[in-house]
């Protein structure tokens, strides 16, 4: 049951067959996105970073799924590697934008208007 370097994986229809297709990196990446906009709006402020790391352990999770769904042992390390650390960057950057709103909106200024004038 080996697989010349040259030929396709063996084509599947409906939704696994379509991740196949993706290289299961987009499925995951668009469910850490969900999961961290929905952290970012629904959980208090106080609790927001323990629902970044639990959206974060989810997205690793999910990712875990979907290559093992998907079946195919060439680059599966890969693969697997890559959709979670892209999940992390992008739960990532969804709390560093959600971060500088919270400052912004905080009174903070990254680039204040008068120096120091009175």
């Amino acid at each position: 049951m080996t697989q010349s370097m040259g030929k396709a994986p063996q084509e599947r229809g409906g939704i696994v067959g379509r991740v196949a297709r993706s290289q299961g990196l987009l499925l995951p990446w668009c469910i850490s996105l969900v999961l961290a906009i929905a952290v970012e709006i629904f959980a208090p402020p106080s609790h927001r970073w323990d629902g970044y790391a639990a959206a974060a352990g989810v997205a690793v999770i999910i990712t875990f799924l979907v290559q093992v769904t998907i079946a195919r042992a060439d680059g599966f390390i890969l693969r697997t590697s890559t959709s979670a650390l892209g999940s992390v960057l992008i739960i990532g950057i969804v709390s560093f934008v959600g971060a500088l709103f919270a400052a912004s909106g905080a009174g903070l200024s990254l680039f204040p208007s008068d120096f120091g004038a009175s």
